[in-house]
């Protein structure tokens, strides 16, 4: 999670975080215009549209986690996310004004939580937009960085060469690749870097003969396993780099049939 693209793009989410929390302390909804000032009503907002965005990206990085759910349309995950997080976001709303004595009955709630599960979902869906826009613009980099290598007398007709993404500093000798959210992470024997790359585009590139793939989120280059341990009955490959990488269940038999595992 630590490397989602929502995590990652916090500092530029704040400000209109905090922009779109003081337009609210200064009209006034919900009725909150005629019970508190404008002091109150700054310490509410802010407090409110803070935690709702941090759940927000957090739900949001946690799925980026779930190949399925990653799957899924932009809007129609991230109005998912802001279902989800609404529903700790009402109960955020009780205990704020509780604590800024001005509770509010627990048989109102019900009419709160749809008033702010539509908000949610609607900054939710905002933020999902915002993100998607920026891995688009920095994809169009890489792929323009990647064509700027390709010799003069390039065709199009060939596949991409994946090796021309790794780090000149990285060398050519790769030995695995780690899925990290909307990232990819090359281990070669000289260190590890991140690009931005799907898994599934980078095994496109690379073709089926230069290894296999062991894991959801890990594929290993034939020649970079050192040797096989095992652990409560599961299968990890330890590479020459001491990386140390699973092989889960759904990969196991063509792992097996490769002779991987074999020793």
């Amino acid at each position: 999670m630590r490397e989602s693209p929502y995590i990652k793009s916090l500092p530029y989410h704040l400000p209109p975080v905090l922009g779109f929390a003081i337009v609210m302390a200064v009209t006034g909804p919900f009725g909150t215009y005629a019970l508190m000032g404008l002091g109150d009503r700054l310490v509410y907002f802010v407090a409110l549209g803070t935690l709702n965005w941090l759940q927000v990206i957090l739900l949001a990085a946690w799925f980026g986690t779930l190949e399925p759910i990653d799957r899924w349309p932009v809007v129609g995950r991230m109005a998912l996310v802001g279902l989800l997080a609404s529903v700790p976001g009402t109960a955020e709303i009780f205990l704020l004004n509780a604590w800024m004595g001005r509770p509010i009955p627990l048989w109102v709630l019900p009419g709160i939580f749809p008033e702010n599960a539509f908000l949610t979902i609607v900054v939710s869906v905002v933020v999902g937009l915002f993100v998607e826009q920026r891995l688009r613009a920095a994809a169009d980099i890489e792929r323009g960085r990647v064509a700027a290598l390709s010799p003069p007398n390039a065709t199009d007709a060939g596949p991409p060469d994946f090796f021309r993404r790794i780090p000149p500093a990285l060398g050519r000798d790769l030995l695995a690749l780690e899925m990290e959210d909307h990232y990819l992470r090359i281990h070669t024997a000289l260190g590890s870097d991140l690009i931005l790359l799907r898994m599934r585009d980078a095994l496109g590139e690379l073709g089926a003969g230069r290894g296999q793939q062991v894991h959801r989120s890990w594929w290993v280059a034939n020649g970079a396993i050192a040797s096989v341990e095992r652990n409560a009955g599961r299968a990890i490959l330890a590479l020459r780099n001491g990386l140390r990488v699973p092989v889960s269940k759904s990969f196991r038999d063509q792992v097996k049939a490769a002779g991987w595992l074999d020793g």
